[in-house]
């Protein structure tokens, strides 16, 4: 679908996360769990929309964007609400109206507590059409991800207990005939060595049937894992070992399970995280994935859409600075996806994040923000393989005019690099916008890092 429309199954959905976002905002439950949110209306300027390697045209967008936050928790509920979205308008009509941006949110219910709880959860956000072509909205479409279901947990002692989830997900594509539902079911045992130690043991297993079955096979994931972790008061570590497998089409094969998540608070300015992977995953798990190291912006995420499941290969390095009146956020991933199915589709990216900012007065911040994403095929993806390269580099200045109004000017260098043909292209960007909000409620010190969120 040309031009981003949402489908009729994911547009309600996306407009129903909107109003929730929008209700969390309200004076009302500011109060009790202070969410942060920023309205902003603007007009962006292109002089390559097309983003083609020479006679691109020039267009205006109008943008209506929403970015919205909210970490809390309470006896019965804990919430963790990330999304920045928009709405675009092409005045030269070179593209429809489109709706960008990604939203992450988790909320769990505590029905009865320490027994029952109920979570729901759901990822949406963008992915390309062909990574080994511009993202434009030709090649992108919008991917959203349902999950819910409940855990019941059960006592043994007072350092022992039993957990069994149960869930069920679904999956939407905009334009992929990938369309699915997933049921997983999952049993842990835990034990408690300390007030801030455990050991645990889990085995899960992942049902994933297609709407489209002919086309891509159903398929099953199955694995199971010892895991230790440790919260400390500057520290934070979680190992995972075990093995994982696939079943597809009768055939089954497996491989190591290893993860580890790290993360350390350097001093009272400086926190660094580090997470290694190894396991058999899928393409949502990987939506998922990539989407958390990101965070929720308005990039089309660096994932590859495809059917079968593979083992996935991964390693990230993040580092987060604040002190007094600057802010530097680094993080760097490097994804491996391997299909046993088809060699073909093998692919590696790398990803590089980072945002250098500075209060430059109490009313006025400056930043600058750099996102690359590299991609390589080697054994045939496309007819011939390739690789390229997308960066785009930001220097934004905010001007807060008032308690909750603000004013910004941006402008944005994007550069493509390929073997591909017409892949190459420079694009200029020029982004004015007025906007209403207030910042989260949140701790001093840096932001915690982004590391993967752990089974």
């Amino acid at each position: 679908m040309p031009g981003g429309h949402m489908p009729l199954e994911i547009a309600p959905r996306a407009a129903t996360i909107a109003l929730l976002a929008a209700a969390c905002a309200s004076p009302h439950l500011a109060r009790a769990g202070m969410p942060g949110y920023q309205i902003q209306a603007g007009v962006v300027e292109s002089d390559n929309i097309q983003r083609l390697p020479s006679g691109g045209s020039d267009e205006t967008i109008g943008a209506l964007e929403l970015g919205f936050n909210w970490l809390d928790t309470r006896p019965w509920l804990d919430a963790d609400i990330t999304a920045d979205v928009s709405h675009l308008h092409y005045f030269q009509h070179t593209y429809s109206d489109e709706f960008i941006g990604n939203l992450i949110g988790n909320i769990r219910f505590t029905l009865a507590p320490q027994l029952l709880s109920w979570e729901v959860s759901d990822n949406f956000g963008q992915a390309p059409l062909n990574p080994l072509a511009p993202i434009t909205p030709d090649n992108r479409q919008n991917i959203n991800y349902f999950n819910t279901g409940p855990t019941l947990s059960l006592p043994f002692g007072q350092t022992t207990q039993l957990a069994v989830t149960g869930e069920y997900g679904r999956a939407d594509y905009q334009q992929s005939a990938l369309d699915s539902t997933r049921l997983t079911g999952a049993v842990e045992l835990l034990h408690a060595l300390s007030p801030v130690s455990h050991i645990s043991v889990t085995a899960r297993d992942e049902h994933v049937q297609f709407a489209d079955d002919q086309l891509n096979p159903d398929y099953q994931m199955q694995e199971a894992f010892a895991r230790w972790e440790t919260k400390g008061s500057r520290t934070e570590l979680g190992i995972d070992l075990g093995y994982s497998r696939a079943q597809i089409s009768g055939t089954h094969d497996g491989t190591p399970l290893v993860r580890l998540d790290l993360s350390r608070k350097l001093s009272a300015s400086s926190t660094l995280g580090l997470a290694l992977g190894h396991a058999y995953s899928d393409g949502i798990d990987a939506f998922r994935l990539v989407q958390t190291l990101g965070g929720a912006t308005l990039y089309t995420l660096p994932v590859f859409v495809a059917g079968p499941p593979f083992v996935d290969s991964f390693a990230t390095l993040a580092w987060n600075f604040k002190r007094a009146r600057t802010t530097l956020e680094l993080s760097a991933s490097y994804l491996q996806d391997r299909y046993k199915t088809d060699s073909t589709l093998d692919n590696n990216r790398a990803l590089l994040d980072g945002t250098a900012a500075r209060q430059i007065t109490p009313t006025l911040r400056l930043a600058l923000t750099e996102h690359l994403v590299r991609w390589e095929f080697n054994n045939g993806f496309n007819v011939t393989g390739g690789n390229a390269t997308e960066s785009d580099t930001g220097l934004q200045m905010t001007w807060h005019v008032g308690r909750h109004f603000s004013v910004m000017a941006a402008y944005y260098l994007s550069k493509g690099n390929s073997n591909v043909p017409d892949f190459n292209y420079t694009e200029n960007r020029l982004w004015l916008a007025v906007g209403y909000g207030r910042a989260a409620e949140a701790p001093p010190g840096p932001a915690p890092v982004r590391l993967p969120v752990m089974p």
